[in-house]
């Protein structure tokens, strides 16, 4: 335990020293809040106000950054900068890294949903979920299947730029098409199509389930179950694929 505890705070040192990591997880979400808070507060979406289908959207976006971003990304990083190789001439064991990086995904993702509901809370006056641990079900559900996309990306990735590149050529689609920043009936029929190819988009309907209550009901099974099977079978990928060091 206090391997995992030691290297969980190297992990959340090296996250605050990444700028990239930071500005993804807990800037960008923020800015596109506000600034779609300011221009759509008064709109409704399928049945629910904008608060009710966005705050859970941006909070998937958080998701997101931090699985490509502070996971992928960063392991990456690390691994080309020979960290885990020097790691292992210690008593920290695989098992210790891998956790203690599963740990600082999930506080990043906590400390970010928290900052999205203050700004809802106090900056937009906005009421927040009564059904607040359904909402963390869904939270933490749809944070383990991202973890293990995040894996993939670490896994197939052997350079820094390699990972850059496909979290950014990831991150258009997952933010535009997925209903995380603009209403998906808005789009062309074609477009409307595509979303469903993009993992994001049942995130962000597992998420408006968990805060609106609707997590446990047969409306939510389908998302549930496609989540379920990209967790199966990115962890498939990322098991046969993944490499501490190169």
């Amino acid at each position: 335990m206090n391997f995992i505890l030691t290297h969980t705070k190297m992990e959340l040192k090296l996250f605050f020293r990444e700028t990239m990591a930071v500005m993804f997880t807990f800037i960008v979400p923020a800015a596109c809040f506000v600034v779609f808070g300011l221009m759509f507060k008064n709109n409704n979406y399928d049945g629910l106000d904008y608060f009710q289908a966005y705050i859970p959207s941006m909070i998937s976006i958080i998701i997101f950054t931090t699985a490509f971003f502070s996971m992928g990304l960063q392991i990456v990083i690390d691994r080309e900068k020979g960290v885990y190789k020097r790691l292992q001439g210690t008593p920290l064991n695989q098992s210790a890294i891998f956790t203690a990086t599963i740990i600082k995904g999930f506080l990043a993702i906590y400390i970010g949903a928290i900052e999205i509901l203050l700004i809802a809370k106090f900056g937009f006056g906005s009421e927040l979920t009564s059904s607040a641990f359904e909402f963390f079900i869904a939270l933490t559900y749809c944070s383990i299947t991202f973890f293990a996309i995040g894996f993939i990306v670490s896994s197939l990735a052997k350079r820094m730029q390699t990972a850059l590149g496909i979290a950014m050529v990831a991150m258009y689609p997952m933010f535009f098409l997925s209903g995380a920043t603009l209403p998906i009936e808005t789009f062309p029929e074609f477009l409307q199509k595509a979303a469903y190819a993009v993992p994001l988009t049942y995130v962000v309907n597992v998420l408006r389930d968990g805060w609106n209550g609707t997590l446990f009901t047969s409306g939510a099974v389908i998302d549930l179950l496609v989540l379920l099977g990209i967790l199966g079978v990115s962890s498939i990928i990322g098991i046969k694929y993944f490499r501490w060091s190169d």
